[in-house]
This record gives structure tokens, sequence and C-alpha cells, in this order.
């Protein structure tokens, strides 16, 4: 069966609770036994009590009538109880996982899968895995016990009839077998196609502004429908042939209980049976039909469940790039010495974007980067951040190989504001405080304070407490950066990394968060990507750089002493604008 295997994968999540599945197959056991004694117990009451007037055994057989499905209905809830609490655990644990792996995986995976593809398989694929983990595993398990048991009452009644019933059966089967490919097919496309559909979805919600300040919002309806068309034709062409499995399932159905039926009181005629031997093998077809029908309700359960394991499980299976040593060892302080030896890096083998690159950092400088998009600036910030390894080379932090270090460790020495400034849907202080979680008050304030971003902040209702996102607040760009520039300082890392942290900000905004860089860079090892003349001019070291290779090197006294120098041909020709343009 499709998918099986990765099903089983899912299973494997289960050993955990064994205990409780092992109490499970026991009650089913105990059902499946139940199960058989009510087309006996009709058996009896109508050839013995009803028939031959034995009116001494209908109390006992009566209340054995009435107290079984009673008695069966109690298990039964205890079972699916015990079924629903493994379940909804093992989907947990499996969504953990997959959600901790996620977390773990390179900035290359996220670079290629958009949020809403991994969004929906992450919640919806989960929940289309729980319905067969639950009351669905264990109806199949429970319907082949009683099928088995069925089977052989049926035989030991009237074998004939038993082998026109087995007929019955083989036409359920075929019906599945000519159905489910189309099914499946359509199935795992919808879900293609919704995947796309969630994603194009999330893209055009965030680019809201974009759209009204184009006036593109009939663009993107008619993009949005013509996505929506698709995945709805792929649906439609499912639930049809879905519909027709059914129907034929309804019919087969219908016409085998009837054949058995008819069957059995033309034998009860020919005085080959007994009208309670008609009873009880009519009560035992039906325990051998609807297993059937369930079965062909479960199997697509089953196969939306194989579909939706093995897109989950290409997540968990998802390689981690980035990967830490066994003897990795820890890194509490950093003094900030950074060298690069010789370092090679590419996203695509064969296409290099850095390319033999040697540069040697001491503790406290300032480094910062220029040149013409594409030419790798940003690519190195990563790679000392170890968002990427070198794939060629080596880069040293304080002496050692930056690949020796605990993953956990190396990132919490670093303070990383970006272009795009990020908040979390929490409160401000929280947000201030994300990079160093046991911070106090005065600290989360003192970072604030150094940001500029606390006058604004008191003067919120709640201040500290107030919720990025809610009550209200709509903050601007450059408010949004100062907190991010608050959590770096917050952090207080050994590293500082600022990669077009003020770009795109008005001038106040600018100045501001020029004035807290200064404080925030002062006395630790920074590594600047920015346009501005004055960021640039006060750097220790100024890395010009093209097509991954560093082209000039050096302060700007000593970079503005070469006669033809490229740095000073920029400088000169933008020094008017306070910029450097690509």
């Amino acid at each position: 069966m499709p998918g099986q295997s990765k099903i089983s994968r899912v299973f494997s999540f289960a050993r955990k609770y064994r205990r409780l599945i092992a109490l499970e197959v026991l009650l089913t056991l105990v059902l499946a036994g139940m199960a058989v004694l009510p087309p006996l117990i009709t058996r009896t009451l109508v050839d013995r009590v009803f028939t031959h007037g034995e009116a001494d055994q209908f109390l006992f057989l009566g209340f054995l009538f009435l107290a079984v499905p009673i008695l069966s209905q109690l298990i039964a809830i205890v079972q699916k109880t015990l079924a629903v609490l493994v379940s909804v655990n093992l989907v947990n644990d499996l969504r953990l996982a997959i959600y901790r792996h996620l977390l773990y995986l390179s900035l290359r995976f996220f670079n290629r899968t958009s949020p809403g593809k991994v969004v929906n398989r992450l919640m919806e694929d989960t929940w289309s895995v729980q319905v067969v983990c639950g009351s669905a595993s264990l109806t199949v398990v429970s319907d082949l016990i009683i099928a088995t048991c069925a089977t052989v009452a049926t035989f030991a009644i009237n074998w004939r009839l038993a082998l026109v019933l087995d007929i019955v059966i083989a036409v359920f089967v075929l019906n599945y077998r000519l159905r489910i490919k189309k099914i499946i097919r359509y199935s795992r496309l919808v879900r293609r196609e919704d995947d796309l559909l969630n994603a194009g979805v999330q893209n055009r919600m965030g680019g809201d502004l974009a759209i009204k300040t184009f006036g593109t919002e009939a663009r993107e309806h008619l993009a949005f429908h013509d996505q929506d068309v698709v995945s709805l034709d792929y649906g439609y062409t499912r639930d049809v042939a879905n519909n027709v499995f059914w129907m034929n399932v309804s019919l087969i159905n219908a016409m085998g209980s009837a054949t058995i039926y008819l069957l059995g009181c033309a034998m009860v005629l020919q005085g080959d049976m007994t009208y309670g031997d008609v009873m009880a093998f009519t009560g035992f077809a039906v325990q051998l039909l609807w297993p059937a029908v369930r079965f062909s309700q479960l199997v697509g359960q089953i196969q939306e469940a194989g579909v939706a394991s093995q897109r989950l499980f290409e997540l968990l299976d998802e390689p981690r790039e980035i990967t830490e040593k066994p003897d990795a060892v820890p890194c509490h302080s950093l003094r900030g010495q950074v060298d690069f030896e010789d370092v090679h890096f590419h996203y695509e083998p064969g296409v290099e974007v850095i390319k033999g690159i040697d540069l040697h950092v001491k503790p406290g400088q300032t480094i910062a980067f220029i040149g013409a998009t594409g030419c790798g600036k940003s690519t190195i910030l990563n790679l000392i951040s170890r968002f990427y390894d070198v794939t060629g080379g080596t880069l040293r932090l304080d002496g050692r190989d930056i690949r020796d270090y605990r993953l956990h460790d190396l990132r919490s020495q670093f303070g990383i504001v970006l272009q795009e400034s990020h908040l979390f849907s929490t409160t401000i202080r929280e947000n201030i405080a994300y990079g160093r979680i046991n911070a106090t008050d005065a600290q989360v304030v003192q970072a604030a304070k150094a940001a500029e971003i606390h006058d604004f902040i008191a003067g919120l209702p709640k201040g500290y407490d107030t919720n990025v996102g809610e009550d209200g607040l709509a903050l601007s760009v450059g408010q949004k950066q100062r907190i991010n520039i608050a959590r770096a300082i917050c952090a207080d890392p050994a590293i500082m990394i600022m990669d077009e942290a003020t770009s795109s900000l008005d001038s106040d905004s600018e100045a501001a968060i020029q004035r807290a860089m200064t404080r925030m860079l002062a006395n630790r090892t920074s590594f600047v990507v920015a346009h501005r003349l004055s960021t640039i001019k006060n750097a220790d070291q100024i890395i010009l750089l093209d097509r991954g290779v560093i082209v000039e090197q050096g302060t700007h006294e000593e970079l503005m002493a070469i006669p033809d120098g490229r740095y000073r041909e920029l400088y000169n020709k933008h020094i008017g604008k306070g910029v450097l343009d690509d």
C-alpha cells in the first residue's frame, strides 16, 4: 500500500505508549470476541425458544441479548478514549520532532522553501496522520478479527452460502483496486497545489503595501483565482472519483445483503437451513460486509495519511547542513579575534561566491565591507555566524576553527542587526530580552536607552509590557530597528554584525540608530555592511569586495592614498551624497 512504510515510521513514535497500546489491543480483542455473540444468541432464540418452545431459556438469553451490546459500548468508550489519548500524544511528539528539526536546518532550506508550505505540512498533514493513528487503526484491527471469526462461523453454518458471501467481498476488493489509484494521485496533487496556494497567499499578504502602492489588487486577485482554480479542479476530480467509489460500495453492500438473505430464505424452504441459521448467517454477513464498507472508508484516510506522512518525513529527513562535532568545545566568552585563511564558499557546486579570502581581524576592531550587490558581503557575514560552513580554507575564532565550537555557545556570542527588522508577537520587554532570557528589568531598560528607544516605550500606556502587533501599537521602521538594536545590546555579545541596519530609514531615525550603533560597537569586534560614508570612514579596516575577492583593504587614509584606487574613486564620487551607491 502506498505510503505504508511512512505510516510505519509514524507508529515508531508510539513506542513510549506501548503499555496504553497493549491495553487498547486487549480491549479490542475482548470487543471482537463479544461481537460474535449476538448472532449466536439470535440463532438460539429463534430455533429453540420461538420455534421449539424452550421458554425456560428466554430470560437468560434475553438478558444476554441486552447485556452484551451495553457491555460492549462501555468497553468501547474506554478503548476509544485510550486511542484518542495515544493518537494525540503521538502526533504531538511527531509535530514537536519536526518543528525541532526545522529550527536547526540551515538558511539554505528556508531560502528555497516557503513558510506557507512548511506550516501547511506541519499542521494539516499531522491532522491526517492523527485520524489514522487513533480509532481508525483500532477499527482495522477489530474488523480483521471479527471478519475472521465471522468467516469461520458462516462456513460452519452453510458453506455454499458462505461462498456467495465471499464473492460479494471480492467485488468490494475489485471496486477498491479499480478506484483507489486515481483517488491517491489526485489527493497528492491537491496537497501540492494547497502548498503553493498557501505560500502564495502568505507572500501576497506580506506584500500588501507594495500591492496597494502599485494598485495591483486586481492582478493579485486574478493570480490567486488561477491558483485556486487549479487546486479546485484537482479536488473536484478527486471528490468525483471518491463519490463513484462510495456509490459502488453502497450498491454492493445493499445488493450483497439482499442476495444473501434471499438465498438463505430459499434454503430454508428447501430444508437446508433453519430460520435461526438464516438470522445468524445474516448477522455474520453484516460483520463481514460492514468491515468491508468501513475498510473502503478507512482506506481513503489511510492513503491520505500515507501521503501526509510522506510529506512530513520529507521535512524530518531534510539533512542538517550545519552540525556540531561530538567533541565540540564550549565558548562562553570570545575575545573577538577572527581569521579567514584562504576561505572559499559556494551555494551551488562549481559557482564560487567567495574565492580565497584572507582576512585577519583583531579583537575590538570594526570591519566595514563595501562592494556592489552580489559581491559576497552578506555571505561573509553568514560564514562568520556559521549559518553556512566554508567549503574551502579555514575560518577561525580566537585561533580555533569555528566548527570546533558548540553551536549554541557560538551563536550566543553574536549580536546581529539586519536590514529588515523582525519582532516577535510578544511584549517589547521579551523582544529586547530575547537573546538573554535571564536579563533583569534594569538591563532591558539600559539596552533600550542605549538604542534611544526608552523614551518612546516609557510613553506607551503599558510601557515595556506592550504587545508588539497588539494593543493598537503601530511601530515605524525606525522604532522596530531600534528595538532590534536594543535586543542585540542586551545580549551583550562579543561580536556584532550589522547588515544594512540603517538603510531605508528617515534621517532622524538613521541619526538615532547611528548613535546607538556607536555605543554598541565600542570595544567589540564588529562587522558592518553599510553605505553611509561616516560609518565606513571610521572603520579600522575597510574591505572592498568584487565578485567574492578582496580587491582593496586598509583604513580610510590608507585606501585614499592609493593613486588610482577604486575606494578612492568611489569615495570622491559619492562624498556629496554621504552614501555609497552600488
